[in-house]
């Protein structure tokens, strides 16, 4: 089990446990008291742990902020695609008989036997055909309706938020039936699904109260990561594209360039996936694969060598996990601090 701070990267905990009950986790978060949003799998013993871990620091009676539980889309996203290979699989096969089928006909015309009955075949081998491609269709434009309702924005540009994503999310299921999509369905219509807007929405308004002002930079930072730039002729300008141009381009005054820089923090920090969490497990998984064992004493290594490292691409480039945080220490090499002395992994653990 691995607790991640999602803003620096910085592995908090890497813990071997005998379980995963609701008990371990809340000893893993209880100490964790600044803690504002979790994002998990459904697994149920870490929903046991977030709430056993607010009832013990008292967030429910000292009026203090609660632990939001978001789902992770990650594994959401992975499971529609596993439902969707079957489907796409069931496709393939249908082509391929529609193909044998048709090599059929054309064999009894060449040698000038009756291709009636191989002709027929091959039609209803077609209709089928047809019939798969036109359900693996459905399936995915429902799924990817369903996936565009767990984004900060809609396509048009325009904030998502709760409402907007369940409606979508309700339209989408009418089309993923089945077993097979029964996990991913759960995973969608549970309310910690779009959990992250609700608290995107918060952060935004304790960022820029003004609603007119933080509407617009809303508007600036989409039209700066999400739309291409557009060399549009001038014959074809709306007065919407023109006052798009505006609020892309125009230069800000200083109250207005410290607004826009705090909803665009925001927006760099709203975290939808635990994509921190499994790429620390892809390490683990590769380390598993040789030797066959992992003890504590390993994790921490591991832990201690995560938090040293500086990326060498991305916005945290040149800077590690514990540069980011602020952790002050005697250096950032981890080579370096493998050689001081024992209380330093007990203070980089508190």
């Amino acid at each position: 089990m691995a607790v991640v701070e999602p803003t620096s990267l910085a592995l908090l905990t890497c813990q071997r446990s005998a379980d995963r009950s609701g008990a371990t986790w809340q000893a893993v978060l209880e100490p964790l008291t600044n803690l504002r949003m979790v994002v998990s799998d459904q697994a149920k013993g870490i929903a046991a742990g977030i709430a056993g871990a607010a009832i013990a620091q008292g967030r429910d009676t000292a009026g203090r902020p609660p632990i939001n539980h978001g789902l992770d889309v990650f594994h959401t996203a992975q499971e529609a695609q596993r439902t969707l290979r079957r489907p796409w699989r069931v496709a393939i096969a249908a082509c391929d008989a529609v193909d044998q089928a048709d090599a059929k006909v054309a064999d009894a015309k060449r040698v000038g036997r009756d291709a009636r009955t191989v002709a027929g075949a091959a039609r209803v081998a077609r209709e089928q055909a047809q019939a798969c491609l036109a359900d693996l269709e459905r399936q995915h434009v429902a799924w990817q309706r369903a996936r565009a309702a767990l984004t900060m924005f809609r396509p048009d540009g325009t904030l998502n938020d709760r409402e907007h994503a369940e409606g979508e999310i309700q339209a989408a299921r009418v089309d993923l039936t089945g077993r097979d999509w029964q996990k991913a369905r759960n995973a969608l219509t549970d309310p910690r699904a779009v959990t992250f807007l609700d608290r995107m929405h918060q952060r935004l308004r304790e960022a820029v109260p003004d609603d007119g002002l933080r509407a617009a930079c809303e508007r600036r930072w989409w039209l700066r990561h999400h739309r291409p730039e557009a060399n549009v002729p001038a014959a074809d300008c709306s007065i919407d594209g023109w006052l798009d141009e505006v609020i892309r381009n125009r230069e800000l005054n200083p109250v207005e360039q410290a607004a826009y820089d705090r909803v665009a923090a925001v927006f760099r920090t709203t975290v939808r996936a635990s994509s921190a969490v499994e790429g620390i497990n892809s390490v683990l998984r590769m380390h598993q694969g040789r030797h066959r064992q992992m003890t504590q004493g390993m994790l921490d290594l591991k832990r201690l060598y995560w938090n040293c490292r500086r990326p060498h691409t991305g916005r945290r480039r040149g800077k590690s996990p514990y540069e980011l945080l602020g952790v002050a220490l005697p250096s950032t090499n981890f080579w370096t601090l493998l050689a001081h002395p024992p209380r330093l992994p007990q203070t980089l653990s508190n």
